[in-house]
């Protein structure tokens, strides 16, 4: 009877399979995500679009994404839906696959806009999911979550690269296997997760019942979120702005400023992945305050800095600073909002994106009025901000400590 009974208790604790298959998830849904800007030039080309409409995809892709995350999210806390995922993750490939067959622009922007539903679906319901299988370590589950993202974005377009130079704009179909087959792991995966979100459903109402739940704490999350929108017009100022920064500044050439935002990218993968085994031994609350507050000292000195191997070395310590707070700003955000998991990872992981994206084009337009250092200044004064603002997270009083 034991021996039953402990197999029983074994099927009900996540795998470390199951774990990592939230990470290819997220990296397999977020390389259709990160192929749609690499496909641009491509498309301009075949098709004759316009910087505006060629620009005006990636916003649309993004903000379709971001608006109806927090539907999907409010939903999956609603109804147990880890199917979610894999719809979002086959909708996302679908979308990438359908590009190279379009013949007009219109029917690029619904291409387009099956991807960024397919994003949406899949964010809220895998950051929730990832928070229920962490366990104790939450911000180590969130940062390897958040790996497979980081390392999705880099892919897509080493695989646009790839899929164009054999198989022309066509090849996007290619994206569809890789999508398909992860979907379909997905769902086989599905009966199990169902039960985990149950688990911890069921556990959320007997806390309830004797008097122990957490309380939803709103003005917390408001205060972390503030982090979190300062963050991501810092990640995506820095994303559109610092290559430009370098070509300018240094002379660099358009490759020269590519390889250094890839390096820029891959510090941050790093940050994160460590960050989180960072937080969650000497805490969430330190590591964001530490992290944001080295960030501004450190982009103020990027943007003074007295020749190329000094900036790309400062802008690489500001992504492993933004980087390594970053797990830590997703688990915040759902610990505040712990009967609403879904609804917070979706306005974590998705509403921010949006945020960033619409702040770097007005970004755009002040340094075509003013100049480039008026907005790497600006930059710096936000990243000022979003180092106060962690403050006031550090000395918050949690309702449910």
């Amino acid at each position: 009877m034991d021996k039953i009974e402990s197999l029983q208790n074994a099927s009900d604790t996540p795998t470390q399979w199951q774990r990592n298959l939230l990470t290819l998830s997220h990296l397999a849904c977020d390389i259709c995500q990160g192929a749609i800007p690499a496909l641009l030039p491509f498309l301009m080309a075949e098709l004759g679009l316009s910087y505006t409409k060629a620009s005006a995809l990636v916003m649309a892709c993004s903000i379709i994404s971001s608006v109806i995350q927090p539907l999907f999210g409010y939903l999956g806390d609603r109804i147990n839906t880890p199917w979610f995922m894999g719809l979002g993750v086959l909708l996302a490939g679908i979308g990438v696959s359908l590009i190279g067959w379009t013949q007009s622009y219109w029917q690029l922007v619904a291409c387009t806009a099956i991807t960024g539903i397919g994003v949406a679906l899949f964010h809220p319901e895998g950051g929730k999911l990832a928070n229920i299988l962490a366990s104790k370590g939450k911000a180590s589950g969130l940062s390897n979550f958040s790996v497979g993202g980081y390392a999705g974005f880099a892919i897509g377009p080493v695989l646009v690269m790839l899929t164009n130079t054999f198989f022309d704009l066509k090849g996007t179909t290619l994206f569809i296997i890789p999508s398909a087959l992860v979907a379909w792991v997905i769902f086989g995966q599905s009966a199990d997760y169902h039960r985990f979100s149950q688990d911890e459903m069921r556990r959320r109402a007997g806390t309830a019942l004797d008097g122990s739940a957490g309380a939803d704490d709103w003005l917390g999350f408001a205060k972390i979120t503030t982090v979190n929108f300062l963050r991501s017009i810092i990640s995506s100022g820095i994303n559109v702005f610092m290559p430009l920064f370098l070509i300018t500044c240094f002379l660099v050439s358009s490759v020269g400023g590519a390889m250094a935002l890839a390096c820029y990218s891959f510090a941050g993968a790093v940050a994160t992945f460590i960050g989180g085994r960072i937080a969650d031994r000497f805490g969430m609350k330190r590591m964001v305050l530490f992290g944001f507050g080295l960030a501004c000292p450190l982009l103020v000195a990027f943007m003074l800095s007295p020749n190329l191997v000094v900036a790309v070395m400062l802008i690489m310590m500001v992504a492993l600073s933004c980087g390594a707070a970053y797990s830590s700003i997703i688990v915040l955000g759902q610990n505040y909002l712990p009967n609403r998991l879904g609804l917070a990872s979706g306005i974590s992981m998705g509403v921010v994106v949006s945020v960033g994206g619409v702040a770097s084009t007005f970004l755009g337009m002040v340094g075509d009025r003013w100049g480039l250092m008026v907005v790497m200044a600006i930059l710096c004064g936000i990243a000022a901000l979003t180092a106060a603002a962690s403050a006031l997270v550090y000395r918050h009083h949690d309702l449910n400590n």
